[in-house]
């Protein structure tokens, strides 16, 4: 599949241009040193209970320690959104004022309603009632600006932060993107680059564990934006278009998207469990979300990473994801059942054509524009790697703690073919790495747009995996000789082909778990013997 196509174009819950949403509810939550986290003032024009649930939505386990954030959550069929501010108080309040603003918005536009059009405006308001808890007249102000009549086309604008000339978001992802195309600030999507260097080529594993639908629980410490916007990024990566719903089985309609719980603590154990195989999670599945129980969600509190019934992935940020890449620690990522979750040999290769075309794009668009590097949505996340090379940062940085090791057959074969070649390139290998440059294209070219691009990429690969296995099937039906129809045969090019490592044992049990969920076909990877001197070596 070409780089410079998609036809299947997905939605990335941006609305109209940035036409904000209508709040359902708004509320203010603050610390009182008797009684905790209480909501001290709040407004709904919906039949939502907020009291006994907002304040700890919105002020997940540890936030106290930090001076302020903004956190991402589902309530009931609404998005909820909250802006925190740690400020300064006397002794009497123990020398801190924790405050929130927070709003409830329909899921009718997306994964979060486009909440975050709201996020400038929580944050002012915030930090100004973190001062004077009482004065809440622009609490009032805001929510009567909601209650009045929006002709079509009048709603308000975002507030947008200065230095961002281009207010125009995207609709729609595609791989071909107009220069002067752009997300909104605030959209978490802008956080894509910075999901993508923190997990490096376990963002390939995520992948197959959100394809699958798993349930995946990042478990990290305050503050947990950025893990919000995690949730969000793996959910639109793993998005299946909806063009390509006419090649998977009847049935599948509810698995093109991976449900979104953003932010959950203690309190959403009994949605967890309602949610997991032998609960009833279609019953409380508003109409717009997938019937499929798989979630990716993210917690502070540890108490529920203990709690393996709950979750099928659990993804352990550590502190110091963002170091240094001397001082960084990787992301574990795990099973319920303590397996460790490691990225393939050809993973690695992925990411570091990954890696290598996002440091083209800092280096391009710095020498292109003049200012470039005092844009927060560019360099806050690829400054990454300040010298001259693109490997600088990343050689060394992998090893047995995150990758599978090469295995005695690889080796083998490698050895092997390098002696039946004469020392030449190995043709096989040449024609693999040429398919996945291929469909990572030249994200450097596409400016402003990277971000989108980037998600086009995910889809890609996405498209080249239903493609080459619904043809499979499809040639499988059509072979009359057949002896059992419902088992398909996987060779080694197959799994090449559709971008899987032909060595990885996880790879493998991928592809058969992807086929029986979309396809409803079993399959055996049928493995590959090389004779040499006498020895079978197994391919595969």
């Amino acid at each position: 599949m070409s780089a410079s196509t998609d036809s299947s174009a997905t939605h990335v819950d941006v609305g109209s241009e940035n036409e904000v949403p209508q709040l359902s509810a708004l509320f203010l939550i603050k610390f009182d040193k008797k009684v905790g986290y209480t909501v001290a003032w709040k407004r709904s024009s919906v039949d939502v209970p907020l009291d006994g649930a907002v304040e700890f939505k919105s002020l997940p386990s540890g936030l106290h320690t930090v001076k302020s954030d903004l956190v991402y959550f589902i309530h009931e069929s609404y998005a909820g959104l909250s802006a925190f501010v740690n400020g300064p108080a006397s002794e009497a309040e123990r020398n801190a004022q924790f405050v929130a603003v927070g709003i409830l918005v329909p899921l009718s536009y997306g994964r979060l309603g486009r909440s975050w059009l709201h996020a400038p405006r929580l944050q002012k308001m915030a930090s100004s009632l973190a001062d004077d808890p009482t004065a809440t007249a622009p609490l009032e102000e805001f929510w009567e600006e909601q209650l009045k009549p929006r002709a079509s086309g009048s709603a308000p604008k975002s507030e947008q932060p200065k230095g961002h000339s281009r207010e125009r978001a995207l609709s729609t992802i595609t791989a071909v993107m107009q220069s002067d195309q752009s997300l909104p600030p605030f959209h978490p999507a802008l956080s894509i680059i910075d999901y993508i260097d923190v997990f490096g080529p376990l963002v390939f594993r995520l992948q197959q564990a959100a394809l699958l639908r798993k349930r995946i629980l990042f478990v990290g410490a305050p503050p947990v934006r950025a893990t919000c916007e995690f949730v969000y990024n793996l959910s639109v990566l793993a998005s299946i278009p909806s063009s390509l719903n006419e090649l998977l089985a009847p049935g599948t309609e509810g698995l093109l998207r991976l449900r979104s719980l953003f932010s959950v603590g203690i309190h959403d154990i009994p949605l967890l469990e309602k949610l997991g195989p032998s609960g009833n999670g279609d019953a409380i599945s508003p109409e717009h979300e997938p019937s499929s129980r798989g979630w990716v969600a993210c917690t502070t509190d540890e108490i529920i990473a203990t709690k393996t019934k709950l979750y099928d992935i659990i993804v352990e940020i550590p502190h110091s994801y963002d170091a240094p890449p001397a001082e960084r620690r990787w992301p574990t990522i795990k099973t319920s059942d303590g397996t460790l979750v490691k990225a393939s040999q050809r993973d690695v290769w992925r990411y570091k054509l990954l890696h290598h075309e996002l440091w083209k794009y800092r280096h391009s668009s710095s020498g292109a524009n003049g200012n470039a590097e005092s844009e927060d949505d560019r360099t806050a996340l690829l400054a990454r790697s300040e010298s001259g090379d693109a490997d600088a940062d990343f050689n060394e940085q992998y090893d047995e703690a995150v990758v599978e090791s090469t295995t005695w057959s690889r080796l083998a074969y490698s050895g092997f073919m390098w002696w039946a070649s004469a020392g030449e390139t190995d043709a096989y290998m040449t024609k693999e790495r040429e398919r996945d440059r291929e469909v990572l294209g030249d994200l450097s070219s596409y400016e402003e747009g990277l971000h989108t691009a980037i998600i086009a990429y995910f889809h890609r690969g996405t498209a080249q995996l239903i493609n080459n296995l619904h043809a499979l099937v499809e040639g499988a039906d059509d072979d009359t000789a057949s002896d059992d129809d419902d088992v398909l045969a996987v060779s080694r090019d197959d799994i090449s082909r559709i971008g899987m490592d032909t060595w990885s044992e996880a790879d493998k049990a991928f592809v058969q778990e992807f086929l029986w969920m979309y396809f409803e076909r079993r399959a055996e990877v049928d493995g590959a013997n090389l004779d040499c001197c006498g020895l079978r070596i197994p391919i595969f």
